[in-house]
């Protein structure tokens, strides 16, 4: 298969490229591309070539711009994806390969190795305008000089099973709802993660906003809309431990005295009959406002009534 189009992505560093070596790949037509994180904070060894990408984004904080290390041509097969006996070709469907360096585990959001996110590296399910912005630029010239479409799937998972929202996102690695059929997998063309890809069982790079970078590829220079609130809803339990904390907290107490009329009362300062809860308190105090309230409503009636 002959290869079209230019093979060297402008300004990318050949410093680690391995097409014309050992792990040379195949010649193909480059029509999709699969978006993968490394997980790690610095450029990987890939082991000399045999798990490398085409290419690899190293982003520069100081100069806001991504690095690009390029690894195989732009139309020749790399070796990031898991390629198993009998099914789909993966690595030589066609397919354009980024690994960002980075995270895309919500462990990591924040901190990571005593390093903070945003500054010594990127977690990609947040990443900075300028960061995706690079990736645009990519995409962009992948559109202009090779034709792979301005497109993208919808459904981008957050990696595994969120650590602060657990039980609710689904799993983005194995036998995902993401993961597409081998047959989806022969017609594909645009934009998809590792996570998306059959015979693979990786869920980078998580929940990625590649619907925004694809937006910037587009010429879109409005800023991004605000995330939706993905906040779980509390449950019943929840809000009574948030009053208890609210109250607690007003009255700079972790628990109160009990009144000796209240049911259950207990005298004996070991019991936990003996206090109430600052959800008690604040709710008995609202009750007896409710109360003090009809009284008055009825004098106020009552008063009404005789002039």
């Amino acid at each position: 298969m002959a290869k079209t189009g230019p093979q060297k992505i402008p300004g990318a560093s050949q410093a680690y490229f391995y097409g014309t070596g050992r792990y040379s790949g195949s010649d193909m037509e480059v029509n999709c591309g699969v978006a993968h994180t490394t997980e790690g904070r610095t450029v990987p060894t890939y082991g000399g070539g045999a798990q490398a990408p085409t290419v690899t984004g190293l982003p520069d904080f100081k100069a806001k711009k991504i690095r690009w290390y390029q690894h195989y041509g732009v139309d020749e097969s790399a070796r990031a994806l898991m390629n198993k006996l009998g099914g789909v070709e993966t690595n030589t469907a066609n397919v354009f390969q980024i690994e960002l360096v980075g995270t895309c585990d919500a462990k990591n959001a924040k901190t990571w190795g005593g390093k903070t996110a945003g500054v010594d590296y990127i977690y990609w399910p947040e990443a900075p305008e300028w960061a995706l912005a690079e990736v645009a630029w990519l995409v962009r010239w992948l559109h202009d000089y090779h034709r792979v479409p301005l497109t993208c799937v919808k459904d981008w998972l957050a990696y595994g099973k969120d650590s602060r929202r657990p039980g609710v996102t689904p799993a983005s690695y194995g036998a995902s709802p993401a993961r597409m059929s081998m047959s989806a997998w022969r017609t594909f063309t645009g934009w998809c993660g590792h996570q998306h890809v059959p015979e693979n069982d990786h869920g980078d790079p998580g929940s990625m906003d590649f619907a925004r970078v694809i937006a910037l590829a587009k010429g879109d220079t409005k800023p991004a809309p605000p995330k939706e609130d993905t906040d779980v809803a509390l449950s019943d339990a929840d809000i009574k431990k948030v009053a208890d904390a609210v109250v607690d907290r007003l009255l700079g107490k972790d628990a109160f005295d009990a009144p000796k009329d209240s049911a259950n009362y207990s005298p004996d300062p070991k019991s936990s009959a003996h206090y109430w809860t600052g959800r008690s308190v604040f709710g008995d105090l609202v009750n007896k406002v409710r109360e003090i309230k009809k009284t008055v409503d009825v004098l106020a009636a009552a008063q009404k009534k005789e002039s």
